[in-house]
Protein backbone atom coordinates (compact mmCIF):
# COMPACT_ATOMS: atom_id res chain seq x y z
CA UNK A 1 0.00 0.00 0.00
CA UNK A 2 2.82 2.40 0.86
CA UNK A 3 4.47 1.82 -2.51
CA UNK A 4 1.17 2.41 -4.29
CA UNK A 5 0.60 5.71 -2.47
CA UNK A 6 4.18 6.81 -3.20
CA UNK A 7 3.80 5.94 -6.87
CA UNK A 8 0.43 7.72 -7.13
CA UNK A 9 1.77 10.87 -5.48
CA UNK A 10 4.84 10.99 -7.69
CA UNK A 11 2.95 10.36 -10.91
CA UNK A 12 0.47 13.09 -9.99
CA UNK A 13 3.32 15.52 -9.39
CA UNK A 14 5.05 14.49 -12.61
CA UNK A 15 2.01 15.12 -14.79
CA UNK A 16 1.15 18.33 -12.93
CA UNK A 17 4.65 19.64 -13.69
CA UNK A 18 4.21 18.71 -17.34
CA UNK A 19 0.86 20.51 -17.49
CA UNK A 20 2.41 23.70 -16.11
CA UNK A 21 5.74 23.71 -17.96
CA UNK A 22 4.98 22.28 -21.41
CA UNK A 23 2.85 25.17 -22.79
CA UNK A 24 5.50 27.89 -22.17
CA UNK A 25 8.27 25.56 -23.38
CA UNK A 26 6.51 25.32 -26.75
CA UNK A 27 7.41 29.00 -27.12
CA UNK A 28 10.72 29.17 -25.24
CA UNK A 29 12.29 26.25 -27.11
CA UNK A 30 12.61 28.62 -30.07
CA UNK A 31 14.36 31.32 -28.03
CA UNK A 32 18.12 30.53 -27.93
CA UNK A 33 18.86 32.10 -24.53
CA UNK A 34 15.87 30.51 -22.77
CA UNK A 35 15.34 27.16 -24.46
CA UNK A 36 16.95 25.10 -21.66
CA UNK A 37 15.55 26.95 -18.63
CA UNK A 38 12.27 25.03 -18.27
CA UNK A 39 13.68 21.57 -19.16
CA UNK A 40 16.33 21.95 -16.47
CA UNK A 41 13.71 23.13 -13.97
CA UNK A 42 11.51 20.16 -14.90
CA UNK A 43 14.36 17.68 -14.39
CA UNK A 44 15.20 19.19 -11.00
CA UNK A 45 11.56 19.01 -9.91
CA UNK A 46 11.45 15.41 -11.11
CA UNK A 47 14.50 14.43 -9.04
CA UNK A 48 13.12 16.19 -5.96
CA UNK A 49 9.79 14.42 -6.42
CA UNK A 50 11.51 11.01 -6.67
CA UNK A 51 13.92 11.70 -3.77
CA UNK A 52 16.94 11.32 -6.05
CA UNK A 53 20.23 12.94 -5.08
CA UNK A 54 22.90 13.56 -7.72
CA UNK A 55 26.49 13.81 -6.48
CA UNK A 56 28.74 15.61 -8.96
CA UNK A 57 32.55 15.35 -8.97
CA UNK A 58 35.16 16.75 -11.32
CA UNK A 59 35.41 19.76 -13.64
CA UNK A 60 32.10 20.77 -15.18
CA UNK A 61 32.23 22.18 -18.71
CA UNK A 62 31.74 25.90 -19.00
CA UNK A 63 28.35 26.98 -20.31
CA UNK A 64 27.80 30.05 -22.41
CA UNK A 65 31.03 29.68 -24.41
CA UNK A 66 31.19 30.71 -28.04
CA UNK A 67 31.91 27.10 -29.04
CA UNK A 68 30.11 24.22 -27.38
CA UNK A 69 31.11 20.96 -25.72
CA UNK A 70 30.34 17.39 -26.68
CA UNK A 71 29.82 15.40 -23.47
CA UNK A 72 30.41 11.68 -23.92
CA UNK A 73 28.91 9.37 -21.30
CA UNK A 74 28.03 5.78 -20.50
CA UNK A 75 24.33 4.93 -20.68
CA UNK A 76 22.46 2.99 -17.99
CA UNK A 77 18.80 3.97 -18.30
CA UNK A 78 16.30 6.35 -19.89
CA UNK A 79 16.50 8.10 -16.48
CA UNK A 80 20.07 9.23 -17.27
CA UNK A 81 18.55 12.09 -19.26
CA UNK A 82 16.84 13.53 -16.17
CA UNK A 83 19.98 13.10 -14.06
CA UNK A 84 22.29 14.90 -16.48
CA UNK A 85 19.69 17.46 -17.54
CA UNK A 86 19.21 18.52 -13.92
CA UNK A 87 22.92 19.36 -13.55
CA UNK A 88 23.30 21.76 -16.45
CA UNK A 89 21.55 22.98 -19.61
CA UNK A 90 22.17 20.30 -22.23
CA UNK A 91 20.54 18.68 -25.22
CA UNK A 92 20.83 15.00 -26.04
CA UNK A 93 21.48 12.94 -29.12
CA UNK A 94 18.70 10.36 -29.40
CA UNK A 95 17.93 7.60 -31.86
CA UNK A 96 15.15 8.48 -34.27
CA UNK A 97 12.90 5.74 -32.86
CA UNK A 98 12.47 7.83 -29.70
CA UNK A 99 10.29 10.24 -31.70
CA UNK A 100 7.60 7.56 -31.84
CA UNK A 101 7.57 6.77 -28.12
CA UNK A 102 4.41 8.03 -26.39
CA UNK A 103 5.20 11.00 -24.15
CA UNK A 104 8.98 10.44 -24.17
CA UNK A 105 9.23 11.36 -27.84
CA UNK A 106 7.40 14.64 -27.28
CA UNK A 107 9.51 15.43 -24.21
CA UNK A 108 12.73 14.74 -26.11
CA UNK A 109 11.61 17.12 -28.85
CA UNK A 110 10.76 19.82 -26.28
CA UNK A 111 14.25 19.39 -24.81
CA UNK A 112 15.83 20.16 -28.18
CA UNK A 113 17.01 16.58 -28.77
CA UNK A 114 19.09 15.91 -31.86
CA UNK A 115 17.55 12.82 -33.45
CA UNK A 116 19.83 10.48 -35.38
CA UNK A 117 19.11 7.58 -37.72
CA UNK A 118 21.01 4.32 -37.32
CA UNK A 119 21.90 2.49 -40.49
CA UNK A 120 24.46 -0.31 -40.31
CA UNK A 121 26.68 1.62 -37.95
CA UNK A 122 26.85 4.73 -40.18
CA UNK A 123 25.20 8.10 -39.89
CA UNK A 124 24.38 10.67 -42.51
CA UNK A 125 26.58 13.62 -43.30
CA UNK A 126 23.57 15.84 -42.63
CA UNK A 127 23.32 14.61 -39.02
CA UNK A 128 27.01 15.27 -38.46
CA UNK A 129 26.51 18.78 -39.77
CA UNK A 130 23.52 19.23 -37.43
CA UNK A 131 25.71 18.29 -34.46
CA UNK A 132 28.44 20.67 -35.62
CA UNK A 133 25.84 23.45 -35.90
CA UNK A 134 24.68 22.83 -32.32
CA UNK A 135 28.25 22.99 -31.03
CA UNK A 136 29.00 26.07 -33.13
CA UNK A 137 26.20 27.98 -31.42
CA UNK A 138 27.66 27.12 -28.00
CA UNK A 139 25.41 24.22 -26.95
CA UNK A 140 26.46 21.39 -24.67
CA UNK A 141 25.36 18.13 -26.32
CA UNK A 142 25.33 14.72 -24.61
CA UNK A 143 26.30 11.65 -26.65
CA UNK A 144 25.80 8.17 -25.18
CA UNK A 145 28.64 6.72 -27.18
CA UNK A 146 27.98 3.04 -26.45
CA UNK A 147 25.02 3.30 -28.81
CA UNK A 148 22.78 1.47 -26.33
CA UNK A 149 22.13 1.26 -22.60
CA UNK A 150 23.91 -1.28 -20.38
CA UNK A 151 23.54 -2.97 -17.01
CA UNK A 152 25.47 -0.17 -15.32
CA UNK A 153 28.29 -2.48 -14.19
CA UNK A 154 30.57 -1.99 -17.20
CA UNK A 155 31.16 0.33 -20.12
CA UNK A 156 30.69 -1.01 -23.62
CA UNK A 157 33.05 0.00 -26.46
CA UNK A 158 32.39 3.51 -27.73
CA UNK A 159 31.29 4.14 -31.29
CA UNK A 160 33.32 6.80 -33.05
CA UNK A 161 30.99 7.98 -35.83
CA UNK A 162 30.10 11.41 -34.48
CA UNK A 163 33.57 12.13 -33.15
CA UNK A 164 34.62 12.97 -36.70
CA UNK A 165 33.00 16.37 -36.05
CA UNK A 166 35.84 17.02 -33.57
CA UNK A 167 38.46 16.11 -36.16
CA UNK A 168 37.09 18.77 -38.48
CA UNK A 169 36.76 21.53 -35.89
CA UNK A 170 39.08 21.64 -32.90
CA UNK A 171 37.41 24.75 -31.51
CA UNK A 172 34.80 22.42 -30.00
CA UNK A 173 35.54 20.74 -26.67
CA UNK A 174 34.95 17.08 -25.87
CA UNK A 175 34.70 15.80 -22.32
CA UNK A 176 33.93 12.39 -20.83
CA UNK A 177 31.63 11.71 -17.89
CA UNK A 178 30.97 8.55 -15.86
CA UNK A 179 27.54 7.86 -14.39
CA UNK A 180 26.65 5.27 -11.74
CA UNK A 181 23.62 4.44 -9.60
CA UNK A 182 25.22 3.85 -6.21
CA UNK A 183 23.02 4.09 -3.10
CA UNK A 184 19.44 3.50 -1.98
CA UNK A 185 18.22 4.68 1.42
CA UNK A 186 21.85 5.85 1.76
CA UNK A 187 23.06 2.24 1.68
CA UNK A 188 25.39 0.98 -1.04
CA UNK A 189 23.67 -0.94 -3.83
CA UNK A 190 24.74 -4.52 -4.41
CA UNK A 191 25.35 -5.89 -7.89
CA UNK A 192 21.78 -7.16 -8.36
CA UNK A 193 20.27 -3.93 -7.02
CA UNK A 194 22.49 -1.81 -9.26
CA UNK A 195 21.53 -3.84 -12.32
CA UNK A 196 17.85 -3.34 -11.49
CA UNK A 197 18.25 0.33 -12.38
CA UNK A 198 19.72 -0.50 -15.77
CA UNK A 199 17.37 -0.52 -18.75
CA UNK A 200 18.85 -2.92 -21.25
CA UNK A 201 18.28 -6.05 -23.29
CA UNK A 202 14.60 -6.76 -23.97
CA UNK A 203 13.26 -4.73 -21.03
CA UNK A 204 10.10 -2.79 -21.83
CA UNK A 205 9.86 0.88 -20.98
CA UNK A 206 6.70 1.20 -18.88
CA UNK A 207 7.52 -1.38 -16.14
CA UNK A 208 10.98 0.19 -15.74
CA UNK A 209 9.46 3.68 -15.66
CA UNK A 210 7.10 2.64 -12.84
CA UNK A 211 9.95 0.88 -11.00
CA UNK A 212 11.95 4.12 -10.94
CA UNK A 213 8.94 6.18 -9.86
CA UNK A 214 8.03 3.81 -7.03
CA UNK A 215 11.62 3.42 -5.83
CA UNK A 216 13.21 4.37 -2.53
CA UNK A 217 15.45 7.47 -2.14
CA UNK A 218 18.35 7.05 -4.56
CA UNK A 219 21.84 8.47 -4.97
CA UNK A 220 23.49 8.71 -8.37
CA UNK A 221 27.08 9.82 -8.91
CA UNK A 222 28.26 11.71 -11.98
CA UNK A 223 32.00 12.11 -12.48
CA UNK A 224 33.34 14.61 -15.03
CA UNK A 225 36.79 13.97 -16.49
CA UNK A 226 39.43 16.15 -18.03
CA UNK A 227 38.61 17.35 -21.53
CA UNK A 228 40.62 15.78 -24.34
CA UNK A 229 43.47 18.09 -25.44
CA UNK A 230 42.76 19.65 -28.81
CA UNK A 231 46.08 18.46 -30.20
CA UNK A 232 45.16 14.81 -29.53
CA UNK A 233 42.11 14.70 -31.77
CA UNK A 234 43.44 13.78 -35.20
CA UNK A 235 41.78 10.36 -35.18
CA UNK A 236 38.19 9.66 -34.17
CA UNK A 237 38.84 6.01 -33.30
CA UNK A 238 41.68 6.99 -30.97
CA UNK A 239 39.37 9.59 -29.41
CA UNK A 240 36.72 6.92 -28.84
CA UNK A 241 39.24 4.64 -27.11
CA UNK A 242 40.54 7.47 -24.91
CA UNK A 243 37.05 8.58 -23.87
CA UNK A 244 35.90 5.01 -23.24
CA UNK A 245 38.96 4.39 -21.04
CA UNK A 246 38.22 7.52 -19.00
CA UNK A 247 34.57 6.61 -18.50
CA UNK A 248 35.32 2.98 -17.68
CA UNK A 249 38.03 3.81 -15.17
CA UNK A 250 35.81 6.48 -13.64
CA UNK A 251 32.93 4.03 -13.25
CA UNK A 252 35.19 1.56 -11.46
CA UNK A 253 36.46 4.35 -9.19
CA UNK A 254 32.89 5.29 -8.26
CA UNK A 255 32.04 1.67 -7.50
CA UNK A 256 35.11 1.48 -5.25
CA UNK A 257 33.89 4.68 -3.53
CA UNK A 258 37.00 6.58 -4.67
CA UNK A 259 35.75 8.78 -7.50
CA UNK A 260 38.29 11.05 -9.14
CA UNK A 261 38.59 12.63 -12.59
CA UNK A 262 40.60 10.44 -14.95
CA UNK A 263 43.27 12.00 -17.16
CA UNK A 264 43.55 11.13 -20.83
CA UNK A 265 45.28 7.72 -21.00
CA UNK A 266 48.91 7.67 -22.09
CA UNK A 267 49.39 6.78 -25.71
CA UNK A 268 46.18 8.43 -26.91
CA UNK A 269 47.76 11.80 -27.69
CA UNK A 270 48.98 10.83 -31.12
Amino acid sequence: MRHFLRLSFRLSGFFAALAVLVPPQLVLMHVPRWRFILPQLFFRLMLALLSVRVSVTGPLPESGKKNGTLLVANHVSWFDVALIGAIMPVSFMAKSEVKKWPLFGQLAWLNNALFITRRIGRHTLQEGRALAARLARGDMVVLFAEGTSSDGMRVLPFKSSFLSVLEDNRAFSVQAMSLAYTRRHDMALGRRQRMAYGWFGDMTLMPHFLYIFAGAPLTVEVLFHEALPRDSRQNRKAMARALQAQVSEGLQAIMRARPHPVAVPDGEHS
